[in-house]
């Protein structure tokens, strides 16, 4: 089994916060019916200029800065896994898109859609990936922009989602087991 290990990880927020006393205005709710039931007093929404992919670049950027600040620098990145069930476009995928504009090094990159689970899949994907690639670091990114996916009329579910996206530079080993194995 191939131990995982996170070496640098980021965040990014959209600029628009979403309050459950902002929801009443446009649906039949409030913070009295919402917070008990899901723990969510606000949520944030993309403005006009963010999008799945910018907010994946900001965290995407968070993390690779942070791996540098270990001593891992983004040429050594060996797969990009983006996990997203709404990106901005069908192609190209968030994850080439972030391979040029972080200029990140020319290995598999690709996105995956698994709805909630789905940044643990991308962990497992990227794992795998860097196992086969040769490098020991893999990037992988969760980004949503579900705020345009959502109707407003619907409560069960609109109450729930926002906008946000987290990256993780990950370092991939082989355990003492695997090494004895392999000999």
């Amino acid at each position: 089994m191939n131990e995982m290990k996170l070496i640098g990880l980021g965040t990014a927020y959209p600029g628009r916060l979403v309050t459950n006393d902002d929801l009443s205005l446009e649906m039949d709710t409030s913070d009295a019916w919402i917070y008990p039931r899901t723990g969510i007093h606000a949520r944030r929404f993309c403005t006009a200029e963010e999008s799945a992919v910018t907010l994946a670049i900001e965290a995407a950027g968070k993390a690779l800065a942070e791996a540098e600040g270990q001593g891992v620098p983004a040429s050594d990145i060996g797969a990009i896994v983006v996990a997203s069930m709404s990106a901005d476009l069908a192609t190209p995928s968030i994850a080439a898109i972030l391979q040029r504009e972080l200029r990140l090094p020319e290995v598999p990159a690709l996105d995956i859609n698994a709805a909630c689970s789905g940044f643990i899949y991308g962990l497992e994907v990227a794992r795998s990936l860097a196992a086969v690639s040769g490098r020991r670091y893999a990037l992988v990114v969760g980004t949503e922009q579900l705020s345009r996916l959502l109707s407003m009329e619907d409560r069960s579910t609109a109450i729930l989602f926002g906008d946000g996206a987290g990256a993780a530079v990950i370092e991939c080993t082989e355990t003492a087991g695997n090494r004895e194995e392999a000999a």
